[in-house]
């Protein structure tokens, strides 16, 4: 999305260049048997910031296969993917990707932003997506994901924050990011569970002295239980003099998640 890196990136971002789409019928109920395999994985969650939000999905099978597709609820193809060459015959067993997002007028919460996120919903209908992958021998795996509307709202960050717009300066020693619980949806009423807190810490400047070991920003990971609101950051992490940029991250029992933002500069 705009303002972090996707979760899982790192896997197989250079097949974009090896994707093509292939005709092939809409339906694909005729198609499978018993003989199908299960996909390790099928996922496919919808995120949500407070000015985009996008649909993601992650598929992980073995054997390894060639082609991939993915049926909407009503049976349509959304998406037809087919290695060529040596990544042909090599096979695959990973795949992760995210839609374009759409961008809010207005940063949510707000009026504007409710409705670019009910505009996104009605594009992608709540329900089972078909997963099939196709191995070169004919052979197929297949799994369902299901897809819901039920979006947990932007945790409320707590700390650190700041009066003005310049980033709150804080001891590297003794620095926690704590938020509110999240109990309520984006949209509409009804309840969430959320079941997992994720705190992603990006040092953004001074830059990293070798990006190609990960990105230009050293980089922190940690997930929490969906009891937990706040976090000790381990000093050992930070420099002195140093600027960050942090998400917390909400992931509801769905998969479906918020992620809110925030800054910090580190004293000396």
């Amino acid at each position: 999305m705009t303002r972090h890196n996707i979760l899982l990136t790192a896997f197989l971002s250079a097949l974009a260049t090896l994707i093509f789409w292939v005709p092939v019928p809409e339906s694909w109920g005729n198609d499978h048997d018993d003989d199908e395999l299960p996909l390790g994985a099928a996922t496919l969650i919808i995120e949500t910031t407070d000015n985009d939000i996008e649909l993601q999905a992650f598929i992980d099978g073995s054997p390894s296969w060639n082609r991939f597709k993915i049926y909407d609820p009503k049976e349509r193809k959304l998406f037809d993917m087919k290695t060529k060459n040596t990544l042909k015959k090599q096979g695959m067993s990973e795949l992760f990707f995210a839609s374009n997002p759409d961008h809010f007028a207005e940063d949510a919460p707000s009026a504007a932003a409710d409705e670019a996120v009910e505009d996104f919903l009605r594009k992608f209908k709540a329900g089972e997506y078909e997963f099939e992958a196709e191995r070169g021998n004919g052979d197929e795996l297949e799994g369902v994901a299901t897809l819901t509307h039920v979006l947990p709202a932007l945790p409320e960050i707590v700390a650190p924050v700041s009066d003005t717009d310049d980033p709150p300066r804080v001891d590297p020693n003794n620095l926690v990011i704590e938020w509110e619980p999240v109990t309520t949806r984006f949209l509409g009423d009804g309840p969430v569970e959320i079941i997992e807190y994720q705190v992603i810490l990006d040092q953004v400047d001074p830059l990293r002295a070798m990006p190609w070991v990960d990105g230009s920003t050293r980089r922190a990971l940690i997930n929490l239980p969906g009891s937990v609101t706040r976090l000790t950051v381990p000093p050992e992490f930070l420099l002195p003099d140093a600027e960050y940029e942090f998400e917390v991250l909400a992931i509801e029992e769905s998969g479906n998640s918020t992620i809110s933002v925030g800054e910090f500069v580190t004293s000396s």
